[in-house]
């Protein structure tokens, strides 16, 4: 599917391209946005807003949903604390001082949080030299559901975890469906 980021599939996958966004030596902020997405389940449009003292000090975050209006409430892990204290401890080097988690902190941004297409191009760059097509904004988020799912999580509380209020949609998301009938297709193929 083209231009559709998709779910990986493991946790290894998901891993991989961290370690790949990791190693890029200018900043840790894709690498750090990458891990608190997939802890967090939270869709990118909702990470870029958050601020420090949104999480710090937290035992969950509170979101409104940009896309849906809901609310959620992930619990803050101590992943997310790292991340978030990688952030900060880098941002202290930068040039213009922000309150945003997830900002570049450049001259050039002024502070304010990068933006998705930038976060959809590292992405994708980096889930291409970690093996992987299709990485986009949302492929930590569906990650985590289908890493979710596969581990025998019930849809209902995934789509839940993820703010979804249809589980047959929240599967077709995680890139259940097109897997299914793609095992489907091959297993009941006759050989002619």
């Amino acid at each position: 599917m083209k231009g559709i980021s998709q779910a990986l599939k493991n946790v290894d996958e998901v891993k991989t391209v961290a370690a790949e966004l990791q190693r890029n030596s200018k900043t840790n902020l894709f690498y750090c946005l990458w891990v608190f997405m997939y802890e967090s389940g939270l869709r990118v449009s909702d990470v870029l807003k958050l601020k420090y003292q949104d999480v710090e000090g937290q035992s969950h975050l509170k979101i409104k949903q940009e896309k849906t209006g809901n609310v959620v409430r992930p619990k803050v892990t101590p992943a997310m604390l790292s991340v978030v204290a990688q952030r900060k401890a880098e941002q202290t080097k930068m040039p213009v001082a922000t309150d945003f988690i997830f900002s570049a902190g450049t001259l050039r941004s002024k502070g304010e949080a990068v933006t998705r297409n930038t976060v959809f191009t590292e992405f994708g760059k980096m889930g291409r030299r970690a093996g992987f097509s299709n990485v986009g904004c949302h492929t930590p988020r569906k990650s985590r559901g289908r890493v979710m799912f596969d581990a025998g999580v019930a849809i209902e509380t995934i789509a839940h975890f993820l703010g979804q209020t249809d589980p047959r949609s929240t599967m077709y998301y995680i890139g259940y469906g097109q897997d299914v009938q793609d095992d489907l297709a091959e297993e009941f193929s006759l050989e002619w």
